[in-house]
């Protein structure tokens, strides 16, 4: 295991909960305590097993209606995120921040709403001036039901009010070449309204880097802005 090989290396094992720096991370989400409920609230601990399976059929209605998502136009500026959340489980993931060679870095695994609002209540604390987000990992793959306007206004600024001749920021995006229903639109959308060049890995290996050149690695070309986005 890995605990295992770190214990024999004597690696040291940190937790990963708000306020623990790692290497050069800070955690900012989650607390110990919102950690603690989520897990009571999540529908793999075994009390909740029993609710779960009664939710299945209703699962099973939802997905049906998910595939038959519906898009509209939409003008430069509008966005539409549900207002369903996404998974507690999803809600556990790790926010950690760093300062690396000027840059802000801001990874966010699974996180949801909940999670990336905790980050930004807390950022403070850590030394972590928001907006101003430098390389920012989009949530679970581009989710729409993980971020909304009012957590990306505080975390990577204000929309803008016409599309930028230049981009002055990173939205890096881990999303599967397979699924096509990621990232959303609406999510694509809300990063170029605030003047994010947005990546998707696609099965492609990324790099963020200045100044670098490497044999075989080109840039990326900005994705084009979808005139349209989730019902």
């Amino acid at each position: 295991m890995l605990e295992d090989i770190a214990i024999e290396k004597n690696i040291p094992i940190s937790a990963p909960l708000q306020g623990q720096t790692i290497g050069a991370f800070t955690v900012l989400a989650p607390s110990r305590s919102r950690y603690l409920d989520l897990i009571v609230d999540s529908e793999k601990t075994p009390e909740a097993v029993e609710k779960a399976q009664a939710l299945g059929a209703l699962d099973s209605m939802f997905k049906a209606l998910r595939e038959a998502t519906k898009y509209i136009k939409s003008l430069w500026g509008d966005e539409y995120f549900p207002s369903g959340p996404t998974s507690r489980e999803n809600e556990m993931s790790v926010v950690q921040a760093a300062l690396l060679n000027g840059s802000k870095i801001l990874l966010t695994g699974d996180a949801g709403r909940e999670a990336l609002q905790e980050s930004i209540d807390y950022a403070p604390v850590a030394g972590l001036a928001l907006p101003g987000i430098n390389n920012f990992q989009v949530p679970h793959h581009g989710g729409r039901h993980n971020v909304s306007t009012e957590v990306l206004d505080q975390l990577l600024g204000k929309r803008l009010p016409q599309k930028p001749e230049t981009y002055t920021w990173n939205a890096i995006c881990s999303s599967a070449k397979a699924d096509e229903d990621h990232p959303r639109k609406s999510v694509i959308r809300a990063m170029l309204h605030r003047g994010g060049r947005f990546y998707m890995t696609e099965g492609k290996a990324v790099g963020v880097c200045a100044g670098i050149t490497r044999d075989g690695w080109s840039p990326i070309p900005q994705i084009e802005y979808p005139e349209e986005q989730e019902e």
